[in-house]
């Protein structure tokens, strides 16, 4: 997309009693967001927060030079398809000796330990969705398993969610990179409280119809601690 809001004004600069010089003056408004190509243009999700939308086999990365998301493509992968991300990648800060790591990444070169402010650097989805637990609905923001397996080096292949409980779940390739499941930190817009299965837990978006039946129950981790992928 190319910068609008383009406002021309005309200057008229004297010289002389006689003669007056017309000079064409360019003044341009804000540059709009835009993302890499192929790309649709920016959207509101279902909550009518501002989103960009990916193409197939695409994640959220790094920031552009005038800060919008860039969505950098992925290897493709087959039932990948396009996410609504609320933003892309942020830097990641450095951790602070105050912060305490929150969540592990087993990734193909080693693993990758992030305290919460640097999750939530990483791109970012957002949605309304029923946590069958809770039996409630809430407003759920995280980062995408995907864009998770990704930073590890093993998107495509069936994943493990740790929780601190002991307790492990295995989700598949087939469900993470066709659905923007997600490791979520702020449940309505605030962090996620011990009670309400925080500070990290999984949530499933609300179709396919299928995460609702028993063979997903395992699939909403809580008090989530680390991923890895299943050998």
């Amino acid at each position: 997309m190319t910068p609008c809001n383009s406002v021309f004004r005309r200057v008229h600069v004297w010289a002389g009693p006689w003669l007056a010089l017309t000079v064409l003056a360019l003044g341009s408004g804000t540059g709009a967001r835009s993302l890499n190509q192929p790309g649709p243009a920016v959207s509101r999700s279902a909550v009518h927060q501002k989103t960009d939308q990916t193409t197939p086999g695409q994640t959220g990365a790094a920031q552009s030079k005038r800060g919008s998301p860039t969505i950098p493509a992925l290897p493709q992968v087959p039932g990948a398809r396009p996410f609504n991300y609320l933003r892309g990648a942020l830097p990641r800060p450095p951790a602070r000796p105050d912060e305490r790591m929150v969540f592990q990444l087993d990734g193909q070169d080693g693993p990758q330990t992030f305290t919460l402010r640097q999750l939530e650097a990483l791109p970012t989805v957002r949605y309304s969705t029923y946590h069958p637990q809770l039996k409630q609905h809430a407003v759920y923001e995280g980062v995408p398993l995907r864009d998770l397996a990704a930073l590890g080096g093993f998107v495509g292949r069936d994943v493990r969610v740790h929780a601190s409980n002991g307790f492990v779940s295995t989700i598949r390739a087939q469900d993470y990179l066709q659905e923007p499941v997600m490791l979520a930190y702020h449940m309505d817009g605030q962090p996620i409280p011990v009670l309400k299965k925080g500070p990290l837990t999984v949530v499933l978006p609300r179709t396919p119809e299928r995460f609702y039946t028993p063979p997903y129950s395992a699939a909403w981790v809580w008090f989530a601690e680390r991923l890895s992928p299943v050998p």
